[in-house]
C-alpha cells in the first residue's frame, strides 16, 4: 500500500532521475557479480516493483521497506532493482508510466538476466476515501462485524486489480518467462486512525466511522477484506506458472505497524524474511 504522491509531490523529471540513478547502481552492481561469480549462478538478480511497501521515505533517518531489508539481510542477498518509487501518484497497480518503466527493465540486459520479479499492489485501489465503498452501514446488518463487508462492491474493485495483476504477468511472460514472480497480500492492517504523517492518512478508521463501526470491528472488517485479496492472489498464482504468493498475512503484531498502513523498520524487516524464505524455496543456496 502506498503513501501515495501527498507527501512527496515530486515531479515526473525527479522520479525520473531517481530511477536513472538506482537503475546505474543497480547495473554496476550486477557487473561486479558477474565478474565475481562469472555467469554461473551467483547472487539473484531481479527487480522490486509496486508501491510504498518497497520504496517507503518515512521517516526520514533509518528508512527503511522491504526490498531494502532483503537486499541488506546478508552477503548472498539479492541485487534488486528498485522501480518502486514513493513519488508516483497513488494509481491502480501499473498505470502507463510504471509499466514503461517495467518494460524497459526488463529489456535492458545490462539490469539482468532477470531472475526474480517482486511486486507489492492492490492497496491503493483498497483504501483511502473509496474503501468506505467496501463497507456495509452497521445499522443495516444487525451490527454484525462479519457482515460488515459488501462483497459485490469488494469483488468488483478486486477484479479491477485482478486485471492488473494478469497484464504484470503478460508483461514478465513477454519478456522474462522464466523469471518468478513473487506476489503478497501485505498484512492484517490494525484500523487504528494513526497516520504517517499530518497530511497522509488515517486511511481506513474514518469510512469504518462513518458507516457506524467502532475499531475493534473495523478489524474484522479489514481483515476479511484482505483475506479475500490473498484468496484472489493465490487463484491467480494456480492458474499461471512461476508466480509465488509469499504468506505475509499474520506475520506483524499491533506494535509493528508505524501506522495503518506502514509496518515500522522492524516489522518491514518481519515482512522481508517472509520474501527470503519464499525465494529461498524457489532457488535453493542462491539467498
Amino acid at each position: 500500500m502506498s503513501i501515495g504522491n501527498d507527501i512527496y509531490q515530486e515531479n515526473e523529471q525527479q522520479i525520473e532521475d531517481d530511477i536513472k540513478r538506482r537503475t546505474a547502481e543497480h547495473q554496476a552492481e550486477v557487473a561486479r557479480t558477474k565478474q565475481l561469480f562469472g555467469f554461473g549462478p551467483g547472487r539473484l538478480i531481479g527487480i522490486a516493483d509496486g508501491d510504498s511497501w518497497f520504496d517507503y521515505p518515512l521517516p526520514p533517518v533509518g528508512a527503511t521497506d522491504v526490498r531494502d531489508a532483503l537486499q541488506n539481510a546478508g552477503a548472498l542477498s539479492p541485487i534488486l532493482l528498485k522501480l518502486a518509487h514513493h513519488g508516483d501518484a497513488t494509481t491502480a497497480l501499473l498505470g502507463v508510466q510504471k509499466r514503461r518503466r517495467l518494460i524497459n527493465a526488463l529489456e535492458e540486459k545490462a539490469n539482468g538476466p532477470i531472475e526474480i520479479i517482486l511486486f507489492s499492489g492492490g492497496g491503493n485501489d483498497l483504501v483511502g476515501d473509496q474503501f468506505l465503498f467496501w463497507v456495509n452501514d452497521a445499522a443495516n446488518v444487525g451490527h454484525d462485524a462479519t457482515d460488515g463487508v459488501n462483497t459485490e462492491a469488494l469483488a468488483n474493485v478486486l477484479g479491477v486489480v485482478m486485471d492488473g495483476y494478469l497484464e504484470l504477468i503478460q508483461i514478465r511472460d513477454s519478456l522474462a518467462p522464466t523469471a518468478v514472480l513473487f506476489l503478497h497480500a501485505y498484512d492484517y492492517a490494525y484500523p487504528t486512525g494513526k497516520a504517517a504523517c499530518p497530511f497522509a492518512g488515517p486511511w481506513l478508521l474514518p469510512s469504518l466511522t462513518e458507516r457506524g463501526w467502532n475499531e475493534g470491528d473495523g478489524k474484522i472488517i479489514v481483515e476479511k477484506i484482505l483475506a479475500e485479496f490473498q484468496n484472489r492472489l493465490e487463484s491467480l498464482a494456480q492458474r499461471h506458472e512461476h508466480v509465488v504468493v509469499v504468506p505475509t498475512q499474520g506475520t506483524l503484531g499491533v506494535d509493528d505497524w508505524a501506522n495503518e498502513l506502514h509496518p515500522t523498520p522492524s516489522g518491514f524487516r518481519l515482512i522481508a524474511e517472509k520474501f527470503r524464505v519464499a525465494i529461498s524455496t524457489q532457488f535453493p543456496g542462491r539467498i
